[in-house]
């Protein structure tokens, strides 16, 4: 099988007008941040003319592109043709699934014009659908919890013989999930999956599900809050050398249940590690992943709830921390071999303070969060996503985005001046 990894010329012809290639960001303001805190020029590759991360004051360069979401091939077309102008191949950087999948479906388009690490074409397609992960941790035997596929077929979905409630409802994939029907009816906020209390409320989903577009899986829900989710983040070369890796634990997440990070911790948790790296050799993977485990509080257990093999927020406050992937990744890209990196300081917690003031009320209400704590709490974190005063004004034009939704109006001429003296 293809490795799918797409080195670089040696560093010392990679040279560009800048000094050093561009790092060609598809992604948020973290990701921009992690490799402008180590001195790597970005562009950001954007099909949004507002987005906050081409405020940030490490972006050189707005890539134009269309949707990957509607017209993946069209956008990776369009990072091509940039490509083509620049003086050196730049590196390219992806942080969501449809990033993803369309520079792995695409990557025989991105060679020599564009430099990419990519897992295993195959691989990628199994890590990102929940049924193919399914599938692959059954033959594999990961540690995942007792899962049921829920295929939308002729005859009607079904679960007949499922007793494991709790559960879990997962879309395969999360196109167009937020804002569907059965979201919208099921959740209606920013919950990741359904929480299935017992049989009777999952008759009630199933004509829901049948409806939406994509198919699901069904879990037993590990038992705990989401402090209990751990993580673990690596770098792997082809051949299953781990050049850096680390591990966290979310704090909180909007909202407080299967919800969204919004306060996380990087740790040093030797059983983590140990089951990640057991996992990679099992999976044969290359490249850069998050393994998300539950801890089962009622014996310790750590379950498997998915891989994701793409760039993400933590690798911020793990850059803080000492251990920049990313830039691993760029600097093995131009000169393979060459990166070296050395353990993350545990410890290091990131916020985005406007997202984690859903979670702090729901927390409060619960008795278990009071105003001081967490204004302290935000006042000592060591990466602050939204009020970062060496790169301000992503987090003021999103603020200013947040006052105008509440104004009902759109105050432009504050906007330019905002963006201009930034």
């Amino acid at each position: 099988m293809s490795t799918g990894v797409h080195w670089g010329p040696p560093s010392r012809s990679s040279s560009s007008s800048r000094g050093h290639s561009l790092a060609c960001v598809i992604g948020d303001v973290s990701l921009v941040r992690a490799l402008g805190r180590r001195g790597i020029p970005v562009a950001v590759a954007t099909a949004e003319p507002d987005s906050s991360s081409i405020r940030s004051r490490y972006c050189e360069e707005v890539v134009s592109t269309s949707s990957f979401v509607d017209d993946p091939e069209g956008a990776v077309g369009e990072l091509v043709d940039w490509a083509k102008k620049q003086p050196s191949p730049p590196v390219l950087f992806y942080q969501g699934d449809h990033d993803l999948l369309a520079l792995s479906r695409f990557r025989d388009r991105l060679s020599p014009g564009l430099l990419c690490l990519l897992p295993p074409a195959e691989l990628v397609e199994d890590l990102v659908d929940k049924l193919r992960f399914a599938s692959l941790g059954e033959r594999l035997a990961l540690p995942l919890p007792p899962t049921l596929t829920l295929r939308r077929e002729a005859g009607g979905v079904e679960a007949r013989g499922w007793n494991q409630f709790p559960s879990v409802l997962k879309p395969a994939t999360r196109t167009r999930w937020f804002g569907s029907e059965l979201h919208r009816r099921a959740i209606g906020t920013t919950q990741k999956a359904v929480h299935v209390e017992n049989r009777a409320e999952l008759e009630q989903l199933l004509p829901l599900i049948e409806a939406h577009e994509t198919d699901f899986v069904l879990q037993a829900a590990v038992e705990g809050g989401e402090k209990r989710i751990l993580s673990y983040h690596a770098y792997v070369r082809p051949g299953g050398e781990i050049v850096a890796e680390f591990t966290g634990r979310k704090l909180r997440t909007t909202p407080r249940r299967y919800g969204l990070s919004t306060y996380v911790e990087i740790t040093d948790n030797p059983e983590v590690k140990r089951q990640g790296r057991a996992i990679i050799e099992r999976l044969g993977f290359s490249g850069v992943l998050k393994m998300d485990f539950k801890q089962d509080e009622r014996d310790e257990r750590l379950y498997l709830l998915e891989i994701n093999p793409r760039f993400n927020l933590w690798h911020h406050p793990a850059t803080v921390a000492g251990v920049c992937l990313p830039e691993l990744v760029y600097r093995d890209c131009l000169e393979p071999g060459s990166a070296r990196a050395r353990p993350a300081r545990a410890g290091v917690r990131w916020m985005s303070p406007q997202s984690d003031r859903r979670a702090f009320r729901e927390h409060q209400a619960a008795g278990e969060l009071s105003v001081a704590r967490w204004l302290w709490q935000m006042a000592t974190a060591d990466v602050n996503e939204d009020f970062d005063l060496a790169d301000p004004v992503p987090g003021l034009v999103d603020l200013l985005g947040i006052i105008k939704r509440k104004l009902g109006r759109a105050p432009r001429r504050s906007s330019r001046v905002l963006v201009k003296e930034g």
